[in-house]
Order: structure tokens, then sequence, then C-alpha cells
């Protein structure tokens, strides 16, 4: 699963869970579309695998306002760095600032060295202020899983309030 993929699979967690009514704002690297001629992730082949509709006046460009039929948030994408992959004002007054990395189905694993580069993303570019919910997202695999619940019992990390969420492409998402 790419970054990409997870980024947008948790948006629409959040969002046909009906956990927010705000619009979500999410920040994919362009480098992770498309660099020069070669295509990494079909951003329009997937918004319309899962639903989700261009809603702006500008229809050639990827990144832009979508829909999903039947909610009222939209999904807003920009290529913004530094402003977290994805930003959801939940309905609870919760804030969720999420860093994403992506997955590869092979036997190297990448989990841990991908998971300690998110948490340390979020350490020195999240903001740790009262409602701010700092969040891992990355792709369910066994390792990932085994990864996320030990890390999310150690003290420092039970501190800093920091979440971790594993993408499934199955619309599910398992929360430590």
């Amino acid at each position: 699963m790419t970054e990409a993929e997870v980024i947008l699979r948790l948006a629409l967690y959040y969002i046909k869970n009906e956990l927010t009514t705000e619009d979500l704002s999410v920040s994919i690297d362009g480098a992770h579309v498309k660099t020069e001629n070669t295509i990494h992730f079909d951003i329009f082949g997937f918004m319309d695998e899962v639903g989700l509709r261009k809603v702006d006046d500008e229809p050639e460009r990827w990144q832009g306002v979508y829909s999903l039929d039947g909610y009222t948030s939209h999904v807003v994408i920009s290529s913004t760095l530094g402003i977290g992959d994805v930003n959801i004002q939940c309905k609870d007054g919760s804030v969720i600032y999420a860093e994403c990395k992506k997955g590869k189905n092979d036997k190297r694993g990448q989990e841990y060295p991908l998971m300690r580069e998110a948490i340390g993303q979020l350490m020195t570019g999240c903001d740790f202020m009262d409602g701010v919910v700092p969040m891992v997202a990355v792709p369910y695999t066994d390792k990932s899983n085994e990864l996320a619940s030990r890390w999310s019992e150690l003290t420092q990390i039970k501190n800093l309030g920091i979440r971790f969420a594993l993408v499934k492409n199955n619309d599910e998402v398992i929360f430590y």
C-alpha cells in the first residue's frame, strides 16, 4: 500500500464512520503520485474506486476538493509540506494529526524504520497541545500490529498520547 493510499484510506475511515462533520485536510507529496513519466499511485483511479468525486473547478489536477456521496465532509488534498499527512477535526473536539507511511508486500520488513520515522516526524512537527492526537498511520501487517501493540504500552508513547492506526484495504482501521 502506498503512502498516498494510507493517507486517503485513513481520511475515508473518519468520514464513513461519521467521526467528523468537518472537511479533512490531507497532504500528499507529488512524488508519491508521479515522478517525471512514472506513475507511482493512480490517484484518479483510486478516487473513482472508493467513490470520491472531484467537486472543485480544476478537474485535471489531483489536488483539490473531493466529496463522498452521502457525507457532508470533504477531503481537501494539497501538497503542502510540514502540515502533517492527515488533519481531522473530530466530533469530540480532538484534532487528529497523522503522519503516514507506506508498506510493501515483501519479506524485508520495513515497518520498524518507517514507524520510527513517523514517530520522529510527530516529535519534530506536531504541536502537542491540548486536544491534538498525534497518530502514526501505516498499512496493517503482522509486524506493524506487533510493533504498535508493544510501542503503545511504552510510557513515553503514552505520555505523549501518540496513537497508532493500522490501515487495511477493506475500510478497516485498527487503533492502538
